[in-house]
């Protein structure tokens, strides 16, 4: 597990939170800011860390750690999903929430660690949570000022950082990709 790991993004705010949550566990760098872009083609969340994990290890001939997550809100069908990032952020959520009752939400994260094209894991991470009314706090990124996790009433960017990494569906995807990772080499 010594060996360097790529995180598959270009998101300082995403890389510092898994570098914090990996600590000690993992050696994992960003990407070169050189690198393109990777497709992300699919519908879903795992075609989508899958391809992009693909892509970068092909790119870099290096063992590479996907994400992709996503904000699902069941009264609005769904969305905003798979394409969070590009959705509209919190303005846009609230504005479509506005005159909904049911704000029940849940974050989903789907990691991918591609070794080769014979050798990758996948593991998920779900949070459960609800919308707040308006934007509240200034720590985090993202939807962390609307997201009220289960059993809390702050929200996400309320509670800071340093809880988010013990509790976010991220953290909770990370920490099983970590026990599947126990022993196994990144090298090929």
């Amino acid at each position: 597990m010594g060996a360097k790991w790529v995180f598959a993004t270009k998101n300082p705010h995403k890389l510092a939170e898994v570098q914090n949550l990996l600590e000690g566990i993992l050696d994992i760098e960003g990407l070169p800011s050189d690198v393109p872009e990777a497709p992300e083609p699919h519908a879903d969340l795992y075609g989508n860390a899958l391809a992009k994990a693909t892509f970068y290890a092909q790119h870099l001939g290096l063992p590479v750690i996907a994400e992709d997550s996503g904000l699902f809100v069941p009264a609005l069908g769904g969305q905003p999903g798979v394409q969070s990032a590009h959705f509209g952020g919190p303005a846009r959520l609230l504005e479509a929430m506005r005159d909904l009752s049911d704000r029940r939400a849940y974050f989903t994260a789907v990691v991918v660690a591609y070794i080769s094209s014979r050798k990758y894991f996948f593991s998920t991470g779900f949070w459960q949570g609800e919308i707040a009314e308006t934007p509240r706090g200034s720590e985090g990124f993202g939807y962390d000022p609307v997201f009220i996790p289960a059993g809390r009433k702050e929200t996400v960017a309320e509670l800071g950082q340093a809880w988010k990494q013990h509790h976010s569906h991220r953290s909770r995807a990370f920490r099983k990709l970590v026990k599947m990772l126990q022993g196994i080499s990144p090298q090929e």
